[in-house]
């Protein structure tokens, strides 16, 4: 009797890769089951978001500047990548051990610029770490940021620009900040912003990626 083949499990760069292709081709189905092999055979979640779906964000930026830009393609490689941060990646992501303490955080895409994908990631694993996120969604103006932040008594305003026009809007809200006499601190991120510095944007700080926000947020925390 022939023994049954053994199915051989691909090496986790490649599934990634797979991933990766599955989310850009707006393959949501096949993109969250790639996301959910890999969690199964040990692959943790901070893995699957920086090396799957940053990527496959960074892909899509691309694509929304290119001059073949294809609305569709567009918003269904977006579906496949929320499918997979809201079926997979929320629900498998632990963050207890940042002690967070209910720290409200106002969240929004600068004046000027529409793109919301790589915000909705951010807010997801925030709100998964236990922050409160107002989402103030895309084409924000500075003076909104700050009017949330005293509204809502946040501790910090997120702010994301992924087109380089929109930099003198940012560098406009700590001004605003400081005239209402508030003690909010400002974080910029996006592909445009991430080219700058801390002081080229008058801000406090500037993430590399989403999980470079939770380090920050969590040296904040310790330094209470």
């Amino acid at each position: 009797m022939m023994k049954k083949m053994r199915k051989e499990r691909l090496p986790m760069a490649l599934q990634l890769a797979a991933l990766v292709q599955a989310v850009t081709a707006g393959h949501n189905k096949a993109a969250v089951a790639y996301a959910e092999t890999l969690l199964a055979e040990g692959t943790d979640v901070y893995t699957i978001v920086q090396a799957g779906l940053l990527p496959a964000l960074q892909a899509l930026d691309v694509k929304c500047t290119s001059d073949d830009f294809n609305l569709l393609e567009i918003m269904l490689a977006g579906r496949a990548l929320m499918d997979v941060m809201d079926k997979v990646v929320a629900k498998h992501l632990t963050l207890s051990e940042l002690n967070v303490k209910k720290r409200t955080i106002v969240l929004g895409t600068i004046k000027g610029d529409i793109h919301e994908l790589g915000k909705h990631v951010v807010r997801i694993i925030l709100r998964t770490a236990g922050y409160r996120v107002v989402d103030l969604g895309k084409d924000v103006e500075p003076v909104r940021f700050v009017q949330a932040a005293g509204e809502e008594k946040a501790d910090y305003i997120f702010v994301s620009g992924l087109i380089t026009v929109v930099m003198p809007y940012v560098r406009q809200i700590k001004e605003l900040v400081e005239r209402e006499g508030l003690s909010t601190k400002i974080v910029a991120g996006g592909a445009a912003l991430q080219q700058a510095t801390a002081e080229e944007l008058a801000v406090d700080y500037v993430a590399k990626d989403a999980f470079a926000v939770l380090h920050y947020l969590q040296g904040e925390l310790e330094e209470v």
